[in-house]
């Protein structure tokens, strides 16, 4: 897992829906079992090799992270063209925002309030994407890892220990818990059993008092469906005031 500061990460929650969490023992050695291993590329075969993807995501985030904001609950519509466009939209009231990346620029927009960014980005992939958003702006795009490219590699980056702790159901699907541990955190993905794409991504806060939870629900999943283009590329309506992003520190 892509790993920065708590703080930093929760409290730049844009749309609250990317791993935070510290940084991982230098020199570990990394214990995955072969069935977490197995469980990870099976997933990633799958959401990787889909051109296109659309998802809803609900998330609950504990009190004790402290953000404060509708954001906390906010459901999500994500859809994802390969290789490298994402949109993003979060429906919270009067905080209802946008993410729109078609490879070259990236626009955050807040209709209601009637105010935007656009800042100058490129990447190749929604992986890179993700890293050049957080290094420049202390943010991660939405269940970035479980989008990417190559969901193993993500999910198995700065992690101490992995593996498959059981079948569980989420809603109707059963699925298999994979089990991730690093430092400062842990991290559970609930994958289908069947069709191998995550229904539920528990983070857990260890470092954190009281260890809170940022609980992401996952569902709709659609693979390789047809997309509206304009998305990745849209930009907000002439009245909207233009605000610069704050660098990341």
């Amino acid at each position: 897992m892509r790993t920065k500061s708590i703080h930093r990460r929760v409290k730049s929650v844009l749309f609250a829906a990317a791993v935070a969490s510290c940084f991982a023992t230098a020199g570990v050695q990394a214990q995955i079992e072969p069935a977490a291993r197995s469980l990870a590329q099976a997933a990633a075969g799958k959401i990787g090799g889909a051109q296109t993807i659309r998802l809803s995501a609900e998330h609950h985030l504990d009190p004790a992270l402290g953000v404060g904001s509708k954001l906390e609950n906010g459901p999500l519509q994500i859809t994802v063209k390969r290789p490298n466009q994402v949109y993003v939209l979060q429906q919270a009231g009067q905080e209802t925002r946008e993410i729109a990346f078609d490879g070259k620029s990236l626009c955050l927009m807040q209709p209601q309030l009637k105010q935007h960014a656009l800042e100058p980005i490129k990447a190749g992939s929604v992986e890179q994407f993700a890293d050049r958003v957080d290094e420049r702006f202390g943010f991660r795009p939405p269940v970035a890892e479980l989008l990417a490219g190559d969901v193993a590699g993500q999910l198995f980056q700065h992690v101490t220990s992995a593996r498959v702790v059981g079948t569980e159901r989420v809603g109707w699907t059963r699925c298999q818990r994979l089990h991730l541990v690093q430092e400062g955190m842990t991290c559970d993905v609930w994958l289908g059993a069947k069709d191998h794409l995550p229904r539920r991504y528990l983070l857990t806060f260890t470092s954190v008092k009281g260890h809170p939870t940022w609980d992401i629900r996952l569902s709709k999943w659609e693979l390789n469906v047809p997309v509206d283009d304009s998305l990745f590329s849209k930009r907000p309506p002439a009245d909207s005031q233009k605000l610069r992003m704050l660098k990341s520190q």
